[in-house]
């Protein structure tokens, strides 16, 4: 009997020891993933650059963006909106209209970001003389929500104040900063060459070989992606009447451009010709639809591009079902700038 007692006092006792070992080792890679974060600053939290790093590698285009831009002088033009407007080359508006050109894109922005970009620009006396504005299609659907890198920043949010702290004590703890750290670290100290999402004025593409696109691959490929409601934006069929709220926002957007003598140009952004054939093949999304185009022809420099024959005609304009190729980004700065 007491060999049993020996033996059960000797578990509880490992079982302690082995909890406490748990808690001290958990307690080390808490405190390792903090001072680390807080070293690199992926997100640019502080006002510290300890190892002086040029060069920060993040998952959020948003934190990377604004923390690239507040180092720049101002410049003449911008473009705004989603990924699809990141495909768009800046240099291009340059030469069309002139000035420096930065390309402010982030990916699933929704009109949040847009109106969110467009007054960190104003209150630090960043607005350009042109603000380019691709809106898309889905952006006004009361369906989606604003996106969770959006709600994060302080910078941009306008909406909630309690959707982050003043200290961003969750990035400093967070596994994507270790992650956004470790890579950046990696980079810093190996002196490893590597591509950035996007260059010094914001852009994040390259353009095609159109030789080498293989487009029946891609149709199929896209066909698929769209059969199956993969893009995601418009699988919610009750999307039939604009939101009211981001159309207010818009109008805020339209009375910063006015206030600050800021020319606004806006085009909606192409969509692929299958998905603009089955979103015109439902009821509700097509009402939906006809009031986004009715509404965005009140701006004066609107520019219409659903249905362009010179960018539908090729399907290499196209990349995947959501985004557009950089050749296709010319056509559209020709169509939305020299018509103006």
């Amino acid at each position: 009997m007491n060999f049993y007692i020996l033996t059960s006092k000797k578990n509880i006792f490992s079982s302690k020891k082995w909890v406490k070992n748990s808690l001290v080792f958990s307690f080390i890679i808490f405190a390792l993933i903090v001072v680390i974060n807080y070293i690199v600053d992926p997100y640019s939290i502080t006002n510290h650059n300890l190892l002086n790093i040029k060069q920060k590698f993040t998952g959020d285009d948003r934190a990377e963006k604004v923390n690239h831009f507040s180092s720049m002088e101002k410049v003449d033009n911008i473009l705004l909106g989603s990924s699809r407007v990141y495909y768009i080359n800046p240099t291009v508006v340059t030469d069309i209209i002139g000035g420096s050109t930065y390309n402010f894109g982030v990916g699933s922005a929704t009109i949040e970001d847009i109106l969110g970009i467009a007054k960190y620009l104003q209150r630090n006396n960043k607005l350009p003389k042109n603000l380019i504005v691709g809106i898309d299609f889905y952006t006004f659907n009361q369906g989606i929500l604003p996106n969770s890198y959006f709600l994060k920043n302080k910078k941009l949010n306008f909406l909630s104040y309690k959707q982050y702290n003043d200290t961003y004590i969750d990035k400093f703890v967070s596994l994507d900063a270790f992650k956004a750290s470790i890579k950046t670290l990696k980079v810093h100290l190996l002196k490893k060459d590597r591509k950035q999402r996007f260059n010094f004025l914001g852009w994040g593409s390259r353009y095609d070989d159109y030789n080498k696109v293989k487009i029946d691959y891609d149709f199929i490929k896209v066909k698929k992606e769209i059969d199956d409601n993969k893009v995601f934006f418009y699988s919610n069929n009750k999307y039939s009447k604009i939101d009211v709220k981001r159309v207010l926002y818009m109008e805020e957007l339209r009375s910063i451009a006015k206030l600050n003598n800021v020319k606004l140009y806006i085009f909606n952004t192409p969509l692929h010709p299958l998905l603009l054939k089955k979103i015109e093949s439902n009821d509700n999304l097509k009402l939906a639809k006809k009031e986004f185009i009715d509404y965005l022809s009140t701006f004066e420099n609107f520019t219409n591009l659903y249905h362009d024959k010179d960018i539908y005609s090729d399907l290499r304009n196209f990349h995947g079902a959501t985004h557009i190729s950089a050749n296709a980004g010319d056509l559209i700065l020709q169509k939305v700038l020299k018509k103006n």
